[in-house]
């Protein structure tokens, strides 16, 4: 059974997979010099002129994600995404846990956006069109129609041919006979229904006894709309997926989609499995946005200050269908699967690619389709399978506090003495977040020996770190932990900033050298007030058991200022000097030479691109050296009370403490004060 001249093919549903299957089929087909057509059937689509762009109206059940590969994969088709059609583009994925967070920088090429696919939010701006209507109009253009109506049967003709019976907004029912039909309804249309009463499924099913519809669970996804100047501060081009939610609300994914003045929020798990909706719905929302980590993120919002512009409850695919094609029909998009909880929209371009190829080069009998068509589906089937496996992997490392921290310190440990390259962890977390590898691969890079030396590296340091805050008596009860690693190749960069002010040059290469930068959502004097609390009796940074360090002579954050630290029950003590301080910017202390040389202590505070404020803690000396065999023994042993690795484990601390305190202040200021979320 062959596509010749004339022949004309069917597709029900404009969806994705819908309008790139039309694109493709045009595309080969003009290229294979055959001359076909295709209509695209769809109930949601407006009526228009021909010259017109095509709109479709209501909701899409989808987060609007396009990932880097499928970005890459559009413009290789000759698509071009426009920019008025681009919500937001990302910069960093955030992976967030019960207790860590892992921020991942996307490389330079690759670019991942949002974006809406359909028509709601009801309030948007209006001639704001999505993408599904965007793809649609790319399938026009290579000559395909579109039909307006809801297909309400699937049967074959005594040619073998399938027939599609199409009703209209009037209900007036009309039969088309197709050499080809494509189903690409998704798992949604019929909401409500189960599936044995979705007309579509129910009919195909009735002539391709062997087909069972994908394994599906239901989500809850909502907009709020906080505005363009909150999310800008808040989550500035930056994507968040959580593994899990708390003991008492089960959900095993959640995402946060910044779209312009919108953030789209997407949930499934167990508590959602559980819900009644719409009655729930409103339950759930807010004992998401009381999650501690949710209240981390977004600051300020309540339903009562921005409240639910729109939601849905959509059915997701976790397994792909059973038996999707037969004679002249096959089944696609996510009626056919998709991958699990990402991407899949990169999921409906493969099996619409890979359709439109069988169709137009092998054929479109059963033997025929299967042929070029099985691959894709054993990719979902493989996908799905390793999905759970790496899913439950991390869900189950980032629910506990001690592997967690392992993970964190792997990582932080590659960001910091590896390129990006040569980061083990580091890739594995980034395919896992982006989606620009299959979860296979990323399952067997997660096993691989070079993430298991990182794992390993990363969890003796770990232990060490534990022992030297209990050492310290540092706490974490009441402080958030959060990234202060400066990535390797950043080292450099943020050397010449935080010099620059100070009119002075930071040597290359000294003996010791820390450098940690951690953003605060406060303003500079907030944070710069807090720096002033160093060495005052009760501050909450750098309060450690068996050291003192306690301000002797001068004011808080004035010019000749001494700090004193000082080993209890010892005669050891060090004094460091305030030498130069930009008021709002930037501190620098130096240590006096009896026990270092050349030492330096900077705090720097500069602004970031989303209006918030870059704390960087810079601390490097050379070590005293002995000239007898008593002095070099000495100095070896002053060296031992402080190692290196203690500055990274007080340190990171002591940022997190400043960014709580600076935060906590900025937050009792009233909400007119500063953005906040639009009231």
């Amino acid at each position: 059974m062959q596509i010749e001249n004339g022949s004309h093919i069917l597709i029900l549903g404009g969806g994705p997979a819908g309008a790139l299957l039309a694109f493709h089929l045009l595309l080969h087909s003009e290229q294979a010099s055959l001359d076909i057509t295709v209509t695209i059937i769809d109930k949601k689509v407006v009526k228009h002129p021909e010259n017109e762009p095509c709109r479709l109206e209501g909701c899409n059940y989808c987060a609007g994600i396009i990932s880097p590969r499928l970005n890459s994969a559009l413009i290789k088709s000759g698509i071009s995404l426009p920019r008025e059609l681009i919500c937001e583009e990302f910069s960093h994925i955030w992976i967030h846990g019960r207790w860590k967070n892992f921020p991942l920088k996307l490389p330079r090429q690759q670019h991942m956006f949002s974006l809406f696919r359909g028509s709601l939010p009801p309030d948007r701006q209006q001639g704001m069109d999505g993408l599904d209507g965007f793809l649609i109009d790319q399938a026009r253009n290579r000559g395909a129609a579109v039909m307006p109506g809801e297909v309400t049967d699937i049967h074959y003709s005594a040619l073998k041919k399938p027939c599609v019976t199409v009703a209209d907004d009037s209900g007036k029912e009309t039969t088309v006979e197709a050499d080809f039909v494509a189903i690409a309804t998704g798992i949604n249309p019929f909401q409500g229904n189960t599936r044995e009463h979705n007309p579509v499924f129910k009919s195909f099913k009735r002539i391709n006894p062997g087909f069972s519809p994908p394994k599906i669970r239901p989500a809850l996804i909502f907009e709020l709309k906080p505005g363009r100047a909150y999310l800008k501060k808040y989550m500035n081009q930056e994507i968040y997926f959580f593994v899990s939610g708390s003991k008492k609300m089960r959900l095993d994914h959640i995402s946060l989609v910044p779209k312009g003045d919108y953030l789209t929020v997407a949930l499934v798990g167990d508590h959602i499995d559980d819900a009644s909706f719409p009655r729930d719905t409103r339950d759930i929302i807010h004992a998401f946005l009381a999650l501690p980590h949710c209240r981390t993120i977004l600051p300020h919002i309540t339903l009562q200050n921005t409240p639910v512009a729109c939601s849905c409850t959509p059915y997701m695919a976790t397994a792909p269908a059973k038996g999707p094609i037969c004679d002249r029909i096959a089944v696609l998009g996510d009626a056919l699967g998709s991958r699990l909880y990402r991407d899949g929209l990169y999921a409906a371009f493969v099996s619409a690619e890979a359709l439109a190829e069988s169709v137009i080069y092998k054929g479109v009998d059963r033997k025929s389709l299967a042929g070029g068509y099985d691959g894709v589906i054993h990719w979902l089937k493989t996908d799905s399978m390793y999905a759970e496996r790496v899913i439950g992997c991390i869900r189950t490392v980032l629910k506990s506090p001690f592997l967690s921290r392992i993970l964190y310190q792997t990582l932080a440990t590659e960001m910091k003495r590896k390129d990006r390259e040569q980061r083990p962890l580091g890739k594995v977390l980034l395919d896992f977040g982006s989606g620009v590898n299959d979860y296979a691969d990323v399952f067997k890079n997660l096993t691989r020996k070079p993430v298991f030396l990182s794992i390993f590296r990363g969890t003796a340091l770990t232990i060490r770190n534990i022992l030297t805050e209990l050492f310290f008596g540092l706490s974490w009860e009441d402080t958030g932990r959060y990234p202060t690693v400066i990535l390797k190749e950043k080292r450099d960069f943020f050397k010449q900033k935080i010099a620059a002010p100070l009119d002075i040059t930071l040597d290359a290469a000294p003996e010791m050298e820390r450098m940690y930068a951690i953003k605060i959502r406060a303003p500079a004097n907030l944070i710069f007030d807090e720096l002033g609390k160093f060495g005052e009796i009760g501050t909450r940074f750098l309060n450690l058991r068996f050291f003192e360090v306690k301000r002797i002579s001068g004011s808080p954050n004035a010019v000749g200022a001494v700090i004193r630290y000082r080993l209890k029950n010892m005669p050891l003590a060090m004094d460091i000097r305030l030498a130069r301080s930009i008021p709002g910017r930037s501190l620098l202390y130096k240590p006096g030479e009896l026990f270092s040389q050349n030492g330096k202590l900077i705090f720097d505070i500069a602004p970031t691109k989303d209006g918030n404020n870059r704390l960087v803690i810079y601390t490097a000396f050379d070590f005293k050296r002995g000239r007898t065999f008593a002095g070099k023994l000495f100095w070896k042993f002053i060296k031992g009370i402080f190692p290196d690795y203690a500055h990274d484990v007080v340190w990171n601390h002591a940022a997190c403490c400043i960014k709580r305190d600076a935060e906590k202040k900025w937050d009792d200021v009233p909400v007119g004060s500063h953005p906040g979320p639009v009231l």
